[in-house]
């Protein structure tokens, strides 16, 4: 066995967007690189045969092919692709379509922007009789907006002119498209009803980032026209919404979240027609991914994140019982969501299924009555079986005001009993997010178990998967109770003798660098910290960020008032009191959390005679893409962290 290295971790290749035929007998699925440099092509798994070498490429080539989507009868295969851009169409999708038995792809239609805007949630879908297909697309660029950009006359009209995105749909023989809602609304998600009269929309007055938290529950006809407000779950927002069979009901998910895309949540029923909504899941100790209805319209199949692991269940759509199918320690992973596909009988599942020492690969499961009877379908990764395995476990402990918490402990090479470490403890982004058994050696803290230190993993409250009420504990309060669950998760550690006391560090990105600077700033336990894209000023965040409604809902604020909670819970008013050597690192294109953020802290430490050093990477947004800058960032802080914990 050999120890885990950085390439290891960043050559891991990703599986996701598991996709059954709608007979049940293929897989269709993405194989990709972790960085924009690489390629990202489908693939194709026989499900009867059983046969690992029946398990193929079914595109190819230097560009990246994603999200691949059967039609209703199994013939077609639709999926995105950025194949015939050029230098100034870097980075836009188009639909394109193949047929099951391979030969040349074709594009749709010519697309004047990117199919499935940013690339979350459904990105675009086939209509019931499979002759359409829907997807969304924002507004291109005016005939006067180029002739002032090639006059180069382009100023930024910082949100002025609205471009929203909305729902097309295309003939899939002949190409035409037509526009779905021409109302100026944004269009978030879609959904298209069994009938393919209606689509279910999440949508917002403007089409700006920010817009997204004010989200509401609506439809719209198929054929166009006005669109109708369904529900308005204010101050929560909504996702995944889902026609029950017979078009009279509304399944979607409902929470306080903190980044589209990631959510998790209670699960609800509302009448199509408008009403009450209902939910299905109140006091659920669970958070729900993701939902299907069953062809019957008696119940929907979930998936939920869990405590310990991940969970499929059914629940009775009239009674609300419900018994669970399945449930185990594992993470069921895609690019946002946690996700499954079906066949058209829901009898077939398929996940990108990982745990802590199994890399992520493509999964069926059989449904059997009430359990489920799982095979493994690819056997990607042989190059992972030489490695020394990341030792883990899930740990669990008392919490502020009792609570008990989760999280996990990765445990450094050589471990031995008895004996204690210099402990990092990294805070995950959201907050309303979680860590779960993911495949560790795939995921760059395990690279600091290489250096001798225990890595703490926590979910304190405002995480998912223990339920509605721990999802949105921390609303009004982050940087409060969450804080001190995280700091009794590492006093416990240090009681059981397992972390040094003299040797702690934190660390964390987006939210878990907000944690970060404000651990820094309330304690000097910590030796050393890694704030990674991190919020330091409530104010100005709220002033410069694309997501400002998250911050203002998430504390029950008023940004612009004295002494509230922006200015009680920003790190940057603590600052005289900082001791901590902290590396500030950060993408220079972050809109998220700009970084400004990273600059006012710098100088803030720097001037207050603090050790510090910030590493700005060009071109990076707030995830980084780019393998080089990847890489580098994670072996520098593992350097910061040896030189402060030696």
């Amino acid at each position: 066995m050999r120890p885990l290295t950085l390439a290891d971790i960043f050559d891991t290749k990703v599986l996701n967007s598991a996709q059954v035929s709608p007979d049940g007998k293929q897989v269709a699925f993405v194989v990709a690189d972790a960085y924009k440099e690489g390629t990202a092509q489908i693939w194709i798994a026989s499900i009867a045969s059983g046969d690992r070498s029946d398990c193929r490429p079914f595109t190819g080539g230097a560009k990246h092919d994603r999200a691949p989507r059967w039609s209703p009868d199994g013939e077609w295969l639709a999926f995105l692709s950025d194949r015939q851009n050029d230098e100034r169409s870097e980075g836009r999708n188009e639909l394109f379509v193949i047929s099951r038995h391979g030969g040349e792809a074709r594009r749709v239609f010519e697309a004047k922007s990117s199919v499935g805007g940013d690339g979350r949630g459904e990105l675009f879908a086939w209509s019931p009789d499979g002759k359409q297909i829907a997807c969304l697309m924002e507004d291109p660029e005016t005939e006067e907006e180029k002739k002032l950009k090639e006059a180069k006359i382009d100023p930024l009209l910082f949100e002025r002119d609205h471009k929203f995105m909305r729902v097309w749909a295309a003939d899939v023989s002949s190409g035409e498209l037509r526009c779905v809602t021409t109302d100026p609304v944004q269009v978030w998600e879609f959904s298209w009803s069994a009938d393919g009269s209606r689509f279910a929309l999440v949508v917002s007055d403007e089409p700006y980032e920010w817009s997204w938290y004010h989200c509401k529950l609506a439809a719209v006809p198929a054929a166009g026209g006005p669109i109708t407000t369904i529900h308005d779950p204010a101050p929560r927002q909504v996702a995944l919404p889902r026609w029950s069979p017979d078009g009279t009901q509304l399944a979607f998910l409902q929470s306080v979240w903190s980044d589209r895309g990631s959510v998790g949540g209670d699960l609800n029923l509302i009448p199509a027609a408008g009403g009450a909504p209902r939910s299905l899941t109140a006091n659920h100790p669970a958070s729900i991914a993701w939902a299907a209805w069953m062809p019957d319209g008696g119940s929907l199949i979930t998936l939920a994140t869990t405590k310990d692991g991940v969970a499929v269940e059914e629940w009775e759509a009239g009674s609300g019982a419900s018994r669970r199918l399945w449930s185990e320690s594992v993470a069921i992973a895609d690019a946002f969501w946690s996700t499954f596909s079906h066949d058209r009988t829901l009898r077939t599942l398929a996940f990108a299924r990982e745990s802590a020492d199994a890399p992520r690969q493509i999964w069926i499961a059989r449904r059997d009555h009430d359990s489920l009877t799982w095979t493994q379908l690819t056997h990607f990764h042989a190059d992972k079986a030489g490695i020394t395995p990341v030792q883990s476990k899930s740990i669990t402990w008392t919490g502020a005001d009792g609570w008990e918490m989760q999280g996990f402990l990765l445990l450094p090479d050589g471990y031995e009993t008895g004996k204690s470490y210099p402990l990092f403890t990294w805070v995950h982004g959201g907050p309303t997010s979680l860590f779960a058994h993911r495949y560790w050696g795939a995921m760059f803290q395990a690279y600091l178990t290489t250096k001798g230190m225990a890595v703490f993993l926590p979910n304190p409250r405002g995480s998912t998967g223990r339920g509605l009420k721990f999802a949105e504990a921390n609303v009004g309060d982050m940087g409060g109770q969450d804080f001190h669950d995280i700091m009794a998760g590492i006093e416990a550690l240090i009681e059981q003798g397992l972390a040094d006391p003299d040797r702690l560090a934190i660390g964390g990105w987006s939210y878990g660098g907000f944690m970060t600077a404000w651990a820094v700033t309330q304690t000097d336990r910590f030796k050393a910290a890694v704030m990674g894209a991190g919020m330091v000023n409530w104010l100005s965040f709220h002033g410069t960020s694309k997501l400002c409604e998250w911050d203002r809902i998430h504390y029950n604020a008023n940004p612009y008032e004295l002494h509230s909670t922006f200015e009680q819970f920003s790190a940057i008013n603590f600052i005289s009191r900082v001791r901590t050597p902290t590396l500030i690192v950060h993408g220079e294109k972050d809109r998220d959390v700009p970084v400004s953020q990273g600059y006012e802290f710098f100088r803030a430490l720097k001037q207050n005679g603090v050790p510090t050093e910030l590493r700005v990477y060009p071109r990076e947004a707030h995830g980084f893409s780019e393998k080089a800058h990847q890489r580098d960032w994670v072996e520098y802080a593992g350097k910061w962290l040896e030189r402060w914990l030696a």
